[in-house]
């Protein structure tokens, strides 16, 4: 089983079309490759102007392979915590989306997905 994870990055302190924006996505992009292999870009599925105009695309075929993107993506939030994530994801016939701050990296709804991903990566639902 594969599991496919939609990353859209935004920040609360850079215009979304800045150069030193483009920088910290493409700081992200490059850790997720490097960290997980497969990863590419893709027009967002929403922006409402205040946010990513594009969008990471992973797909996770190990829990190692997850763990290592959740590692990127905390260490990628925590160096700059008006960074935020929005993930979206599809679990049983709907996508799901989490929004992750960098100043709530720790939060349930990261625990309920890194779970869900866990369950899909082993075979299970």
């Amino acid at each position: 089983m594969t599991v496919l994870l939609e990353l859209s990055p935004g920040s609360d302190r850079f215009d979304p079309e800045s150069e030193a924006w483009a920088g910290q996505e493409q700081e992200l992009f490059d850790d997720l490759r490097a960290s997980v292999g497969e990863v590419r870009r893709a027009p967002a599925a929403t922006s409402n102007g205040k946010g990513a105009l594009e969008a990471v695309l992973i797909a996770l075929a190990s829990a190692g392979a997850f763990n290592g993107a959740f590692d990127c993506m905390r260490a990628w939030l925590t160096r700059d915590r008006t960074r935020r994530l929005e993930i979206s994801y599809e679990r049983d016939g709907h996508v799901e989306k989490l929004t992750i701050t960098g100043d709530r990296i720790g939060g349930a709804e990261f625990d309920q997905l890194t779970a869900w991903a866990a369950r899909q990566l082993d075979g299970g639902s």
